[in-house]
């Protein structure tokens, strides 16, 4: 007797850099994304931090504040401002993460005002070593807008792409998980 079904297992892998969360940033609108505010008197902590970390790297004290100012927003919503890492290394890196929460490691990256739809990209030369990878947006000087989060399976698995000689995983928002709007 024929029937609709294919019970096989002939099944193609999905064309995905990697499984879907349930619900994704993607699926949330533009006012449902945590905002997080730096009051202005930290702003100048992290200002100090960035301009010493310029001193020993490459970037901008502007691009290096931007990212403290991303770090310091998600270490807020968890509750856990001290795991943000302050240590200014010789070589400009971090180490290959930001925080430690609850054991875990992250590493937050904060996208500047001109970009409308960020997604998460990530260096193919960093070594993947945080946990997890956050994307933050920038909204004003002291006001952060947190986008989403994605496990280290979930970056290792994503597409590559290059811009400018440099290659980067490149995570679109339907594959970040949402924060809540309060934790």
């Amino acid at each position: 007797m024929p029937h609709d079904n294919d019970d096989t297992n002939d099944v193609s892998p999905p064309q995905e850099p990697a499984a879907t969360p349930l619900f994704s940033a993607a699926d949330i609108g533009i006012n449902d994304y945590p905002i997080i505010h730096i009051p202005q008197n930290r702003l100048y902590i992290l200002q100090e931090y960035a301009r010493r970390i310029a001193n020993v790297s490459g970037g901008s004290i502007e691009n290096h504040r931007t990212g403290k100012v991303g770090e310091d927003a998600v270490a807020k919503l968890l509750g856990d401002r001290e795991s943000i890492d302050l240590e200014v290394y010789t070589d400009g890196g971090d180490g290959g993460f930001d925080l430690n929460h609850r054991g875990a490691t992250i590493d937050v990256k904060t996208v500047g005002q001109h970009r409308s739809n960020p997604a998460l990209t990530v260096d193919v030369y960093e070594n993947l070593r945080a946990d997890y990878y956050v994307l933050v947006s920038r909204i004003s000087k002291t006001d952060v807008r947190l986008i989403g989060y994605a496990p280290r399976q979930f970056v290792a698995n994503a597409p590559i792409r290059s811009y400018e000689g440099s290659d980067y995983h490149f995570i679109e928002q339907d594959y970040l998980f949402p924060f809540p709007r309060s934790l």
